[in-house]
């Protein structure tokens, strides 16, 4: 397989690793819309467990892409032009995520209890690259 092919695979991945993470989202706020019960916190919390795992996934795909894009681009085997375009449908895919991540960290959650342990798995997501919940 060419340099090239792999480059091609490894962004066809990431879009599928993307797709499998939106769809998750979407299934989830469509069945949860508050924090009800411990039922709906724990799908929450593994949700984003999953959803923390996808994140390394994507950037170990995105970190290969890039190294392979600038090889095939220093050994002329593809244009910048088709290099900066698989970036850019990646980078639009991630800001096309980014509300659906946002509307699951701010549901509304009836319990106080509930409420303080969701707030904590919401900033474990986006401050750390492990889950510790």
């Amino acid at each position: 397989m060419s340099m090239v092919t792999w480059l091609y695979l490894i962004f066809a991945l990431a879009l599928v690793n993307w797709l499998v993470g939106v769809a998750a989202l979407k299934s989830f706020l469509s069945r949860t819309p508050a924090i009800a019960n411990a039922f709906d916190l724990e799908s929450y919390a593994g949700l984003v467990r999953r959803h923390m795992a996808q994140a390394l996934l994507q950037a170990f795909l995105l970190v290969a892409g890039m190294l392979l894009g600038i090889y095939v681009l220093a050994s002329n085997q593809v244009g910048l032009l088709q290099v900066l375009a698989l970036n850019g449908i990646i980078l639009a895919a991630g800001k096309l995520g980014k509300p659906l991540e946002e509307r699951a960290r701010s549901l509304p959650v009836g319990d106080p209890l509930l409420e303080q342990r969701y707030r904590s798995i919401g900033i474990t997501w986006v401050k750390k690259p492990f889950p510790d919940f």
